[in-house]
């Protein structure tokens, strides 16, 4: 297909998922050089049939589709890759292991969350059930090939005019992608209008990696948009950002106030991140224990990198302080 700048289109396409997040959208870049979708939402029937009858709905079936980007591996963004056979699939490097499912990367993954969850005071109990939990939310992903790796600052394949921007923080694969002459971007998770998305801990990705700071990631990716000069960022949830300087300083003013109220909570006292987080999320801890630990950790790692608390380890657990 020829490029034509004129008769690119974006448009969304907003699917059901099973997840707290609610629906999901997807993209479909049409009047480029491929025919192109960004994620594909959960994999789920509902959302299958949802996905073909708005693809219908255009003039175009499955099959049409001549490559999808992978914004980040989450459940909810790429559980139908499979059913795209036709395809070809782009994404970040360390996207490869959770989308061809590789056993040996997911199994180390696990047992590096299970020791890290228990140094910092976790129940043994409430990590097998964040174990389970993770092994249940497979069936809402599908395996898959990925046919070209993608890095910061590289063109799209088969999307003149569009280039990637690493966005490490919500997830350690997260990209987005920008046109800079046209000022749109399509930024998966990384910034959405109506809520903040948690800058999730992963596991390192090779032995020689320390486990991420996820939150001080993502508050560098939320920055460095500042430095581009976009006037609007269709998100995997929810509405288009269109003011993007003022949203990404709300999420910054946002962690550096819930980083203040932590220290206040912890006071003079010596605690783990797990006491800490059920500290701070009393209730919600229960029902997602997971997020709400690394939500706390972030803030934590925000905290020790200003210098406002330190990390005291005791024998195999980890404390904090603040200074």
């Amino acid at each position: 297909m020829v490029y034509l700048k004129c008769e690119q289109k974006i448009t969304t396409i907003t699917l059901p998922t099973p997840f707290l997040v609610g629906p999901v959208n997807v993209y479909l870049i049409d009047g480029n050089e491929a025919l192109t979708l960004v994620d594909t939402g959960p994999k789920t029937e509902e959302g299958w049939n949802v996905l073909n009858r708005e693809l219908k709905a255009r003039g175009y079936v499955p099959s049409d589709i001549e490559q999808i980007i992978i914004t980040h591996h989450h459940p909810d963004h790429v559980g139908l890759l499979d059913r795209f056979e036709n395809a070809k699939k782009t994404g970040h490097a360390k996207v490869v292991p959770w989308i061809e499912q590789d056993a040996t990367f997911l199994r180390k993954s696990s047992e590096f969350l299970s020791q890290f969850y228990k140094e910092h005071g976790m129940d043994e109990n409430v990590i097998l059930e964040i174990h389970q939990r993770s092994s249940s939310y497979r069936q809402f992903t599908s395996k898959a090939s990925v046919n070209y790796i993608v890095g910061n600052g590289d063109e799209v394949p088969g999307l003149k005019g569009w280039k990637v921007l690493e966005t490490p923080g919500h997830a350690q694969t997260q990209i987005m992608i920008a046109h800079e002459e046209e000022q749109k971007a399509i930024s998966g998770d990384h910034l959405i209008k109506h809520i903040s998305s948690n800058a999730i801990i992963e596991a390192p990705y090779n032995e020689e990696e320390e486990r991420s700071r996820s939150l001080l990631q993502y508050r560098e990716s939320l920055k460095m948009l500042k430095n581009y000069q976009l006037k609007v960022s269709y998100s995997g949830h929810g509405i288009p950002v269109v003011d993007i300087p003022s949203l990404v300083d709300e999420r910054i003013k946002e962690q550096d106030l819930r980083a203040a109220h932590i220290k206040e909570l912890m006071g003079s006292e010596t605690l783990t991140a797990v006491q800490m987080t059920q500290r701070l999320f009393p209730k919600m801890y229960e029902k997602q224990p997971e997020l709400t630990f690394s939500e706390t950790l972030g803030h934590l790692d925000l905290l020790e990198s200003t210098g406002q608390v330190k990390c005291v380890n005791s024998e195999e657990t980890i404390f904090y302080k603040a200074n």
